[in-house]
């Protein structure tokens, strides 16, 4: 008589007793399946900064191992000492030589300044890029993106830059400098911020 009297109430409890353990079971498993998917996401994330983190170091030693390469590059293209030598020897065309020298010398560092420039931006491009095709790679499954010539391909970029691109560069910036640096007289004196003028003329 007790459970036909309070039936209703048993069934009520029954639904919200089970509906509580449904609910409660539900909101485990959605949370377990959140902090796997936050888990995973913290592990991608670890590996990619590790990843590119090893590509930076990669940039910076590159870079470094090139720098002496551009340096006798430009050396090499725009050389003062044939001048030097000759103001050695006290020639009669000293003025010449020195107007040329002026024009050698500037010729040189704006070169080394602009060739320096494009290795350190053209080497972080081409390697952030590789590295990025490389994690690509190393969380997909299938052939790689990029392989071991396009690599290698790739990176002779900068190799034809430091053997051919210097010289000709170096000699398209002294054409435009010896415009610029020319009609400047050897005896006029000249300030810091002339000079930095001067440099904002021939960029």
């Amino acid at each position: 008589g007790f459970l036909n009297r309070h039936k209703k109430k048993f069934i009520v409890t029954a639904a919200v007793i089970g509906g509580t353990t449904l609910a409660i079971s539900y909101a485990q498993r959605k949370l377990r399946e959140w902090q796997e998917e936050q888990t995973k996401l913290f592990f991608d994330i670890s590996k990619k900064k590790t990843h590119f983190e090893s590509i930076e170091r990669n940039c910076n030693q590159t870079i470094l191992n090139l720098v002496t390469s551009v340096s006798e590059a430009v050396m090499k293209t725009i050389d003062t000492q044939p001048i030097l030598d000759q103001l050695d020897s006290n020639p009669s065309n000293k003025a010449e030589l020195w107007e040329e020298l002026k024009v050698t010398t500037f010729a040189r560092a704006t070169s080394i300044i602009y060739s320096f420039t494009i290795l350190v931006v053209t080497s972080r491009i081409q390697l952030n890029l590789i590295g990025g095709y490389i994690y690509k790679d190393s969380i997909r499954e299938g052939n790689p993106i990029i392989t071991n010539e396009h690599r290698l391909r790739y990176m002779s970029l900068c190799n034809y830059f430091v053997t051919e691109g210097i010289e000709r560069m170096s000699k398209q910036i002294y054409s435009k400098i010896k415009n610029i640096i020319t009609p400047i007289s050897l005896k006029q004196k000249m300030t810091l911020k002339d000079t930095e003028q001067l440099f904002w003329s021939i960029q």
